[in-house]
C-alpha cells in the first residue's frame, strides 16, 4: 500500500549538505519550542522573555512579545485560518488562538472525563485535523498517548479520538506527506515510530523507524521528499532520517543543546535550541513538506 508514495519520494531526494552553518534568529527566550509561521511569515514561538508567552518574529526582523497565553504552551501549528493551535503543557489542553482577534478558545482538556496530563506537541492533517501527545511530565512513568480532533471548521471541534496509547513518553510528532502514516518520537526510549493512518484517523501497525542510541529525541518535521528530521534534545543536533529504509542521513550540530523542535519557511529549518535560549537558522535548499491544511 505504500510502494507508488516511497518511490516518490526517496526517488526524487536530492542529497543534502553534509554540513550546515546555524544562523542565529531571535535570542532571550525562556525556553525555546513550538516555531511555527503563518502564511505572511510571521514567526511564532513559546516563551519569549518568560513562560507562558508566545513571541512573533516579523519579517522586516522585529520581535515582540505577542501574547499571554494563560499557560504554558510547548507545541504550535498554523492551522491555514488565521488560527494558532497549541499544545498547552502545564494548562493540560489544546487550544486555538485567532491571530487577529488574539481570542483563546480551547478545543479539548479532557478525555472520556479524565483531564489530559500534559500535552507535548501537536500535528495537523492536510484535511484539518488536529493530532497531539500527551505523555505527562518526564518524572512520571505513567504511559502517554497520541489523540486525535477531528475539526469540521477551523475553531470547531467535534469527537476525540484516542489513536495510540501506553507509549513511552510519545513527544513530537508529525504525518507523512501523502498522509498515510503518523510518526512519534518516543523520548524515554529515544526511538522513532510510526503507525498506518486510515481514512478516519484511526492508528494501526505500529513500527519501529529507527532506534537512537541516546541523547533523547523530541519534536520531528518531514521535508518535502519524505525525509523525517529530527530534534535530537541532548545530542545538540537536527538529525535527518530516512524513514523508508530505516538510516540515518545526515546529524547537523546547532550551536547549543537542548534542541526542541523546528519548522520551514522556504528552503530554511527554524531550529528552536532550548540550551542557547534562541533560534537557529539552517539553510538546507530544500523545502518542508506541506503541513498547514488549505484555508476553509
Amino acid at each position: 500500500m505504500w510502494t507508488a508514495h516511497e518511490e516518490h519520494y526517496v526517488a526524487q531526494a536530492p542529497e543534502l549538505p553534509k554540513t550546515l552553518t546555524p544562523y542565529p534568529v531571535v535570542a532571550n527566550i525562556e525556553f525555546a519550542e513550538g516555531p511555527i509561521f503563518d502564511e505572511d511569515g510571521y514567526l511564532y514561538f513559546v516563551n519569549y522573555l518568560r513562560r507562558g508567552t508566545l513571541g512573533r518574529l516579523a519579517p522586516r526582523g522585529l520581535v515582540e512579545l505577542w501574547i499571554d497565553t494563560g499557560g504554558v504552551v510547548n507545541g504550535l501549528k498554523y492551522d491555514g485560518n488565521r488560527g494558532l493551535i497549541c499544545a498547552d503543557h502545564d494548562g493540560k489542553r489544546i487550544t486555538r488562538i485567532d491571530i487577529d482577534r488574539k481570542l483563546i478558545v480551547v478545543l479539548t482538556d479532557s478525555f472520556d472525563g479524565e483531564p489530559y496530563m500534559a500535552p507535548n506537541d501537536v500535528c495537523m492533517d492536510l484535511m484539518g485535523n488536529v493530532y497531539f501527545t500527551d505523555p505527562g511530565v518526564s518524572a512520571d512513568p505513567q504511559p502517554g498517548a497520541v489523540y486525535r480532533i477531528a475539526m469540521s471548521e477551523p475553531g470547531a471541534p467535534g469527537a476525540v479520538t484516542r489513536v495510540a496509547e501506553n507509549l513511552e513518553y510519545p513527544n513530537g510528532l508529525a504525518i507523512h506527506p501523502d498522509q498515510c502514516r503518523l510518526f512519534v518520537a518516543m523520548s524515554r526510549t529515544n526511538s522513532i515510530v510510526s503507525y498506518d493512518l486510515d481514512s478516519d484517523g484511526n492508528a494501526s501497525n505500529e513500527q519501529l523507524v529507527y532506534q537512537f542510541p541516546n541523547k533523547m529525541v523530541d519534536g520531528c518535521q518531514f521535508d518535502e521528499h519524505g525525509r523525517l528530521w529530527v530534534a535530537r534534545w541532548l545530542n545538540g543536533t537536527i538529525d535527518v532520517l530516512d524513514v523508508e529504509a530505516g538510516e540515518l542521513v545526515r546529524s547537523y550540530p546547532m550551536r547549543g543543546d537542548r534542541v526542541t523542535n523546528m519548522c520551514w519557511w522556504e528552503d530554511s529549518v527554524y531550529v528552536t535550541v532550548a540550551g542557547s535560549n534562541s533560534i537557529e537558522r539552517l539553510d538546507v535548499g530544500v523545502r518542508g513538506a506541506q503541513i498547514t491544511p488549505p484555508q476553509r
